[in-house]
């Protein structure tokens, strides 16, 4: 694996460092970055490459910058159409550069084939970290509620993984990782996942074992989350302490997203209530209540 102070991302990594120390804009940063990773015509997909792993390297070794990170990638996608020296338009796989962030979204799907190996014991919980990362990084991609971060279906991926699968066929080291993958989901993204209703094609969305209903997202499988996040809580495993109280929390963090969001439907109601209530009971300039 190639290290992050490799000379290939040389250039790129200094704009970040840049970016991470406040020495630049978010906007200025992602113009050093097309730029640079656009100098070689000849292998435009190498250098967009490039970017997006130097960009999942940080993301995993600098977490406490990944609100930069993500700006740094909205205004990658907000500039304006990238063009070769001829004035052509770069396409790559249909993809437009930059609006698309082209193949970006590959190298999710690659990093989702993580997994956490049984020892050394530094290896297993630099693994372990990578994944928590990984999915923190990707649901504050979608906080941004940016068109081009599509990503729901990493989402279902986590929370399966981490909750539709008995304790006895998951290692302790894959539940160390993905509980609080997927109490990250819920922490950055809990209200909008509680309202989805998703479904996926074919097997994209099936459950896990122990999930039979939906393919998806859907309130029941919501409730049968929590319901796991409850029984994680208990389980017997080396997984430790921190980990079970992350579960604990992160289902009772569902039961107070579902109570505001009742709160809030209930004050919807009244005020749509109120609105009807003074259109239709109340005449003349003086209000006067119609019997």
């Amino acid at each position: 694996m190639v290290a992050i102070t490799d000379d290939i991302f040389a250039p790129q990594l200094a704009i970040l460092q840049d970016l991470f120390s406040d020495n630049v804009s978010a906007e200025q940063a992602a113009e050093y970055l097309a730029s640079i990773s656009l100098e070689d015509e000849s292998d435009l997909e190498g250098g967009i490459t490039s970017l997006w792993t130097l960009i999942f390297k940080c993301a995993y070794q600098y977490p406490e910058h990944h609100d930069k990170l993500v700006n740094v990638l909205v205004q990658l996608s907000k500039l304006p159409d990238a063009k070769t020296s001829n004035g052509e338009p770069i396409l790559l796989y249909d993809m437009q550069v930059w609006k698309d962030l082209p193949m970006f979204g590959w190298q999710f799907r690659d990093e989702w084939n993580a997994s956490v190996p049984a020892g050394p014991p530094d290896a297993r919980q630099k693994a372990i970290s990578r994944i928590i990362n990984r999915d923190k990084f990707t649901a504050r991609l979608m906080a941004t509620k940016e068109p081009v971060f599509a990503y729901s279906w990493f989402a279902l991926i986590t929370l399966r993984d981490a909750l539709e699968t008995p304790v006895d066929q998951s290692s302790a080291g894959n539940l160390e990782a993905l509980i609080p993958a997927a109490a990250a989901w819920i922490s950055i993204l809990g209200a909008d996942i509680y309202q989805w209703n998703e479904g996926f094609d074919g097997a994209l969305g099936k459950g896990g074992p122990l999930w039979k209903g939906q393919h998806g997202f859907c309130k029941e499988r919501w409730q049968f989350w929590k319901e796991r996040f409850g029984e994680l809580a208990t389980i017997e495993v080396e997984t430790g302490d921190e980990v079970r109280t992350t579960a604990r929390d992160t289902g009772r963090m569902m039961e107070e997203i579902e109570k505001s969001r009742s709160t809030r439907q209930i004050s919807v109601t009244l005020i749509h209530r109120i609105d009807y209530l003074y259109k239709n009971k109340f005449t003349g300039d003086g209000c006067v209540w119609e019997s």
